[in-house]
């Protein structure tokens, strides 16, 4: 008797703890999958192009035909930190600049595709009621693919008459993740760097 009450308690204990441990979830309102996508076609497109001819040079930056859909406070950063790493030194003030650098963003964007192999989601009515349940989709083959994709260029102007120096044009960029499930095994397969920079170790809390 003792050992059914011991177990009824231990059992009750352990209801208890499983149905306080459910944590409060909240996301983003862009997955990080785009954010690195994108961020990743960006610094692409931007560090393709050499600027070392104009080093030594002080550069204004002209951001009036700039204007990407998403992301461009970190274009710009990725671009600014391009020419500082050229020996261009930035400037706030268009009189105190020797060039006038111009920056276009023709398409800054995500796209997706789908291709599936197997039962579709199958809607099923239950008879004489409004009532109904769905037997969810069985892969066999998916592939779920994410894609970004820019289009930068690059202006250079002498800032004293704005005759133009250099131009960068048509430079373009992409980055993709897909998401697979084959024989009802998913994984995933990417063409960025998403490693993390320094490493953390796992731990485990129980009871929180």
């Amino acid at each position: 008797m003792k050992r059914r009450i011991y177990s009824l308690a231990a059992a009750a204990t352990a209801f208890v703890f499983c149905s306080c441990t459910t944590p409060w979830v909240t996301n983003t309102p862009r997955s990080a999958v785009e954010q690195y996508l994108l961020s990743a076609t960006i610094e692409r497109g931007v560090k393709c192009v050499d600027f070392g001819k104009f080093a030594g040079k002080k550069a204004f930056m002209d951001y009036d035909y700039f204007a990407p859909q998403v992301d461009k406070a970190y274009a710009q950063g990725v671009l600014e930190m391009q020419l500082s790493q050229a020996g261009i030194v930035i400037t706030r003030k268009q009189e105190e600049a020797d060039v006038i650098v111009q920056p276009l963003c023709g398409v800054l964007g995500t796209d997706y595709s789908k291709f599936f192999i197997g039962t579709p989601q199958l809607p099923i009515p239950v008879p004489n009621t409004d009532v109904s349940f769905a037997i969810p989709e069985i892969p066999i083959f998916s592939k779920y693919t994410r894609n970004a994709y820019g289009r930068f260029s690059f202006n250079i102007f002498n800032a004293a008459d704005r005759k133009l120096l250099d131009s960068f044009a048509e430079i373009n960029s992409s980055a993709i993740y897909n998401n697979w499930i084959i024989l009802l095994v998913p994984f995933s397969s990417h063409n960025m760097y998403m490693e993390d920079s320094s490493k953390a170790e796992t731990t485990v809390d129980f009871f929180e």
